[in-house]
C-alpha cells in the first residue's frame, strides 16, 4: 500500500494532511470531527527538564549561565555481545564482546521523569561510520519521521531528516550515518532542535543545547556506572516530588470528603424535596 512520503513534506503540509487522516479515523470510529478534536491528547505543555548530566556539577546551574559554556553531552563506552562474524554457521557462532561509545544527551519532564527527547552519536569498534540516534515520546506520526535544525535555521530545506528505526512504548528513535559534515554542523551549533510530529499532525519543537559536545565527542568517556547511578537517583527524587504532590492532593480530597460527611451543609447540598409541596405549570 503506498502511503505519502512526509519526510520530504513541508512541516505546515503535514499538519494539513495528519488533520485530514484524523477526521477519517474519526469517522471510521463513529465520531464527529469535534469529538475527534477532543479525544486527541492535547500538545505536550512545557515543562522544567532535570539536568542533561547528572555527573556534571555544572549542569545543576543549567540556564542561569551562558548555555555554551554549559556541559550538557556525556560520552559513554562499553562493550556488547554479537554474534562472531567469522564463524561458517550463525546458528552456532558464538558471541565476541564489541566495544562501542555513545556521546549523548538527554532531557527529562522535570514532572514525571520521562525522557522528552535524547541524542546520540553512536560508534562502534571496527565500523568506519557512525550513527546519529534521536529518541522522542511514542505518541508520533511514524512516516513524518524525525526532523533537525541547527540555531535559527528557518528554512525547511536544510533540515536534516532521520526516518525511525524502531518505536517502543517509552519513545521512538530515528537514525541516520553521522556523517562528516553532519559532525561539523553540530560542532559548531549552540541549539539543536528537533522536530517530531505528534498525532495532531503538529510540529512539536524539542530543543538541546549543544555546549560541551565538541569537547564529550573527542574527550575520554564519564565512568558509566557512577553516571547511570547518579541518573537513577535523578529520576527516583523527581518522582518522590510527584509521588508527594498525589498524596497531598488525595489527603486534601480525603478531608473535603469527611467534612461534608460530618456536616451536608458544607457539600452545598440542595435541600431535600417536601412530598407535600405543591408545584406550579404556568398556565
Amino acid at each position: 500500500m503506498a502511503y505519502l512520503d512526509l519526510t520530504t513534506m513541508p512541516l505546515k503540509r503535514i499538519h494539513l494532511v495528519a488533520g485530514l487522516s484524523m477526521a477519517l479515523l474519526a469517522t471510521a470510529a463513529g465520531l464527529t470531527p469535534v469529538q475527534a478534536q477532543q479525544a486527541a491528547p492535547a500538545q505536550p505543555a512545557a515543562a522544567d527538564q532535570a539536568p542533561p548530566d547528572p555527573t556534571a556539577p555544572a549542569a545543576a546551574d543549567a540556564g542561569k549561565t551562558d548555555p555554551s559554556k554549559q556541559v550538557f553531552w556525556v560520552k559513554i563506552c562499553g562493550k556488547t555481545q554479537v554474534p562472531d562474524p567469522a564463524a561458517k554457521d550463525p546458528k552456532t557462532a558464538k558471541p565476541i564482546d564489541k566495544g562501542f561509545c555513545i556521546t549523548q544527551q538527554e532531557r527529562l519532564d522535570g514532572n514525571t521523569a520521562a525522557v522528552l527527547v535524547s541524542a546520540a552519536i553512536r560508534e562502534d569498534d571496527g565500523v568506519n561510520k557512525k550513527g546519529l540516534l534521536v529518541t522522542v515520546p511514542a505518541s508520533v506520526i511514524i512516516p513524518a519521521g524525525v526532523r533537525i535544525a541547527f540555531d535559527d535555521e528557518k528554512d525547511e530545506k536544510k533540515f536534516v531528516a532521520l526516518p525511525y528505526q524502531i518505536c517502543l512504548p517509552a519513545g521512538c528513535t530515528a537514525e541516520i550515518e553521522a556523517t562528516p559534515e553532519l559532525i561539523d554542523q553540530m560542532n559548531k551549533a549552540k541549539v539543536m532542535t528537533v522536530y517530531a510530529i505528534n498525532i495532531q499532525g503538529f510540529a512539536v519543537p524539542l530543543k538541546l543545547q549543544m555546549g560541551g559536545f565538541t569537547t564529550a565527542m573527542s574527550g575520554k568517556p564519564i565512568d558509566a556506572a557512577k553516571y547511570f547511578n547518579a541518573r537513577k537517583n535523578m529520576i527516583m527524587d523527581i518522582q518522590e516530588r510527584l509521588y508527594a504532590k498525589q498524596r497531598a492532593a488525595q489527603a486534601a480530597l480525603n478531608s473535603i470528603k469527611q467534612d461534608q460527611a460530618a456536616d451536608p451543609a458544607k457539600a452545598g447540598a440542595a435541600p431535600a424535596a417536601d412530598p407535600n409541596a405543591k408545584t406550579t405549570t404556568g398556565n
